[in-house]
């Protein structure tokens, strides 16, 4: 009789344990089950993790190459070395190598570079996000007609980038300023001028060479 009572209660023990385990799992279930819920309304409103938008290049060193193209001897350089950047205390260093030769045609060439990550933004602006950026130009004194090259790269939107010019110097010395600039996600951009005109976005590269001269 005593052992039928100990069984007994054996079992009322194992029968009350399982309960107690199904009841646990059922109420884990329970919380995954509304933690899930509430992160899928969470992101429902939130309308999923905003796209952030491109940030603008650090460049730290702008070269502009002009190259006869009858003579590639004859080359007219136009450099900026800015080693902490458009935003850093240190101004710019700016240097004019080279003439224009009266009557000559130039192709000019540009190379952008960010020493302080040693990345190649030349790249990036020209294969990886050429429809975010545009170039435009200015020319002040020199008698230059300029044109963007047949083999400039061309945006989506049909506007050439600006990477690779035409320079057509007249036979008419002279010294003046040339100004170039890099736009990041312009509004809008027009090439129809070929120096370039846009709207709204933020520049990248804002420099101006003073002292070009041709001889």
């Amino acid at each position: 009789m005593n052992t039928n009572k100990s069984n007994f209660k054996t079992m009322k023990t194992i029968f009350l344990n399982i309960n107690a385990m199904k009841t646990t799992k059922f109420l884990l279930g329970a919380v995954l089950c509304f933690s899930l819920f509430l992160t899928s309304c969470s992101d429902d409103d939130d309308g999923g993790t905003p796209e952030q938008p491109n940030e603008e290049e650090v460049i730290t060193d702008v070269t502009l190459t002009l190259t006869n193209i009858t003579d590639t001897n004859d080359v007219v350089e136009l450099k900026s070395v800015d080693p902490d950047g458009e935003d850093g205390p240190t101004a710019p260093t700016i240097t004019i190598t080279g003439n224009f030769t009266a009557g000559a045609t130039y192709t000019g060439v540009m190379d952008l570079f960010n020493s302080i990550e040693m990345e190649d933004i030349t790249e990036e602006v020209t294969v990886t996000e050429p429809d975010e950026h545009f170039f435009t130009y200015a020319i002040s004194g020199l008698d230059i007609s300029f044109s963007r090259s047949a083999n400039d790269i061309v945006r989506m939107d049909g506007n050439k980038l600006g990477f690779e010019t035409t320079w057509v110097v007249a036979n008419n010395p002279g010294t003046g300023n040339i100004t170039v600039q890099l736009w990041h996600e312009s509004e809008t951009v027009d090439d129809s001028n070929e120096l370039g005109t846009q709207t709204g976005g933020e520049p990248d590269v804002d420099l101006t060479f003073t002292g070009v001269t041709i001889q």
